[in-house]
């Protein structure tokens, strides 16, 4: 039986007069396909892989292997993936982080997001929320800018230059704030200080990692990033609800990417293989499970230009901080 392949016959036309390289595409894929997750196992990058991996298996009729190389804030496995082949045999997971925030946070990254990676597709996104301490005397998010230029207020986070770090500081600039950062080791540790009640007054954190404290009545959730009321938290108000718009932009996003030379029949096919994944059902309910909103059915190149106007958001974000590594 002939293999089934995802190259669409557009593609294929377009490429028409490439033949040594056609041929050897239409055989993609004919080995294992590592995927590269620039964060531990258990991160939040590493489950999004893990539960799409089968079903990228299914549609592309080979095995799809997640290989962890976490480091320097994902940088360490983004690099690893800048140096290998431009086959489709190497895919890596992109984030906020490392396609846009390293860049400018590291004065000697190895590799350029956007330079050397292409966006093959947005794969999910997660909102960021503000939440206080239960037993804290603000009570909304309009008491909370209220008091922003007015008291020094302290803002957790979980490390200088996540997206929770950079929301505070865009935050701060917007209401003029007298509050100062305080970056803890990770997510655990920053909810931990939230909780205590008695060393922050209020934090950014992602939706996944404060969720169950927030329905547990452990922390109170004042605002959230996006645009419009996320489905987790229907109550919540947006912070553009509050007159402070563009925070949608601080959400965060993972997506997949290649090395920029990968042949376009190849990138196509990885790009419809992923949007077919996120249309299962399963998939889509474990995604939800964890707080994630699996990403829309966009056509290729839509998540290439995101990826340009994110690097320049935060880039300015960034330099607003005075965030700085190396």
């Amino acid at each position: 039986m002939q293999r089934r392949t995802f190259l669409g016959t557009a593609a294929l036309t377009a490429l028409g007069t490439q033949l040594p390289s056609l041929a050897w595409a239409r055989q993609y894929p004919s080995r294992p396909i590592n995927y590269i997750v620039a964060y531990t196992p258990g991160s939040a990058n590493d489950i999004l892989v893990r539960l799409i991996a089968p079903k990228l298996d299914e549609f592309l009729k080979s095995t799809v292997v997640v290989i962890n190389k976490p480091g320097a804030g994902g940088s360490v496995g983004m690099a690893a993936l800048a140096q290998a082949p431009a086959d489709g045999y190497n895919l890596g997971l992109g984030s906020n982080a490392t396609m846009a925030i390293n860049q400018a946070m590291f004065g000697n990254l190895s590799y350029d997001p956007i330079a050397d990676f292409y966006g093959v597709a947005k794969i999910a996104t997660s909102p960021n929320v503000v939440v206080v301490p239960a037993k804290s005397r603000i009570g909304t998010i309009a008491e909370l800018i209220a008091l922003l230029p007015k008291q020094p207020l302290l803002y957790s986070s979980p490390g200088n230059g996540t997206t929770q770090h950079l929301a505070g500081a865009m935050l701060k600039n917007r209401t003029s704030g007298v509050c100062e950062h305080v970056p803890y080791k990770g997510p655990a540790e920053a909810i931990a200080a939230l909780i205590s009640g008695d060393q922050v007054d209020y934090g950014f954190a992602s939706l996944p990692s404060v969720l169950a404290q927030v329905r547990a009545g452990q922390l109170r959730a004042l605002a959230v990033t996006p645009a419009q009321p996320t489905e987790f938290l229907p109550d919540v108000p947006t912070l553009a609800s509050a007159g402070l718009p563009d925070f949608e932009k601080t959400d965060l996003w993972f997506g997949m990417v290649v090395r920029k030379q990968t042949p376009h029949p190849i990138v196509q096919a990885l790009h419809d293989a992923t949007l077919q994944a996120l249309l299962d059902p399963t998939v889509q309910a474990s995604l939800a499970k964890g707080g994630y909103v699996p990403a829309g059915q966009e056509p290729l190149g839509q998540f290439e230009q995101f990826l340009t106007d994110q690097a320049r958001f935060w880039a300015e974000l960034v330099n607003q901080s005075g965030a700085k590594i190396g």
